[in-house]
């Protein structure tokens, strides 16, 4: 009988290589896949060590020298040759009345006037043309009572004038928009210093279309104008602080037509026009205090209300419960010995809808006129003013925001509030005068 052996069979070398695992090749790709990952970090590395090159040595200079020749920055040189001539001052960091200030305290201790025109951004149109004495608009320095104190505070610290016209808006009576009038603002901080951000703001506005090429190449820089909005719309504060709003009044379509912006905030009773039940006693002891403490200083104070557009006011009036800050404002002031100017509607003034910047921003003709209305207040008022050439602007530019100006001749008024406004087409028969002082 034959015996069955086991089954044993013989692999060849191939044959183990085939089923055994190719651990070297494995090896090889792992290696080479952390060499192609370590190539792109390197990559990577080396274009951020570039951009940060870039930036250090080339992006930051070049966003520095930028900025300074636009003047963007510049307060100093700006109030410099405001003191030789006429020129103006418009930069984009401009974002709050803390800023204003900061530029308007060099403006103003430069200038030492006798007349000062304190408070509301509303009445910053207000131009020196018709005062016959040294005379600032420091309109646009506050933007509630606290901020009027402190801002008339920091004023006195470096001169004190003879009169202050004291522009209020009546939306700080109410505990809505500040709940503590007499609260200590932050220390004011000068927006105006180099640092990162405002290094970027050229390469940002460039990128977003806000400066062209030209521009950016430094291919369109005036004399005479510091900052981008001064350099590009001639926008910004001349010589007495005042505003000149260029690029609002030559639109052709204004951000407030026919005032639908404001008269939407007032229906919605949002921001300035939001409600309360009744007057705040607290807000009326903060402007009696201020008040009081010029006349303690031998300061003459005239106070007014900025106006609001007459639809806007009419607005209100349809509440008028509402809106006991504006509408019992000047009574309880009186009661504390404080006269106000009755301002507040312009077309007592005979003014027209077509000289407001917006709805609560008066243009250069209404200010005037509320000038006028405000030597009835106070008649010590007229050896500051030249009556005449207030009354000519008036007259000639009726129906316009702003009176023509020697300085920026090419300057065409359209119907940017689209309120059907006749404007001058052409250069005006008579310029305002520029101040003998």
């Amino acid at each position: 009988m034959n015996e069955r052996r086991p089954d044993i069979r013989t692999y060849s070398s191939t044959d183990s290589t085939a089923r055994t695992p190719d651990i070297g090749a494995n090896i090889s790709a792992d290696t080479r896949a952390d060499a192609q990952s370590r190539s792109w970090l390197k990559a990577f590395f080396f274009l951020l060590t570039g951009l940060v090159i870039f930036t250090l040595a080339i992006a930051a200079p070049l966003s520095g020298l930028w900025l300074y020749l636009c003047g963007e920055l510049g307060v100093d040189r700006a109030v410099q040759a405001q003191s030789r001539g006429f020129a103006l001052f418009g930069s984009t960091m401009d974002r709050s009345s803390a800023d204003t200030l900061a530029y308007k305290l060099a403006l103003y201790e430069s200038r030492k006037p006798q007349v000062v025109l304190a408070g509301s951004a509303g009445m910053g149109s207000l131009r020196s043309t018709v005062f016959l004495r040294p005379m600032v608009n420091m309109a646009g320095t506050a933007s509630s009572l606290s901020q009027l104190r402190a801002s008339l505070d920091a004023m006195l610290a470096r001169h004190k004038p003879d009169v202050v016209l004291l522009a209020l808006d009546f939306w700080w009576f109410s505990a809505a928009w500040e709940k503590n009038p007499f609260a200590q603002p932050k220390p004011l901080v000068s927006p105006y210093a180099y640092s990162m951000d405002t290094l970027r703001m050229p390469w940002r506005m460039l990128l977003q279309g806000g400066i062209s090429l030209p521009q950016f190449l430094f291919l369109s820089f005036q004399e005479a104008r510091f900052g981008i909005r001064a350099q590009f719309a001639d926008t910004g504060y001349g010589p007495d602080g005042s505003f000149y709003a260029t690029s609002t009044i030559t639109a052709r379509h204004s951000e407030d037509a026919g005032f639908a912006r404001t008269l939407d905030r007032q229906k919605r009773h949002a921001g300035e026009f939001a409600t309360q039940e009744s007057l705040s006693q607290a807000h009326l002891d903060a402007l009696a205090d201020i008040y009081f403490r010029l006349r303690g200083r031998g300061i003459v104070p005239v106070v007014f209300l900025s106006p609001v557009a007459g639809p806007v006011l009419d607005a209100m009036k349809a509440e008028e419960t509402l809106y006991p800050h504006l509408f019992g404002l000047r009574a309880a002031l009186a009661e504390r010995g404080i006269e106000v100017a009755d301002t507040i509607d312009a077309r007592y003034l005979r003014a027209s809808e077509c000289e407001f910047l917006d709805g609560t921003h008066a243009g250069e003709v209404i200010s005037l006129r509320i000038l006028n209305e405000l030597t009835r207040s106070w008649s010590g008022l007229l050896p500051y003013l030249n009556m005449e050439a207030l009354n000519r602007s008036v007259n000639e530019w009726k129906n316009h925001a702003a009176v023509g100006s020697p300085f920026l001749p090419h300057t065409l008024e359209t119907d940017f509030l689209r309120l059907s406004c006749v404007k001058r087409t052409g250069p005006a028969r008579g310029m305002q005068p520029v101040p003998s002082w």
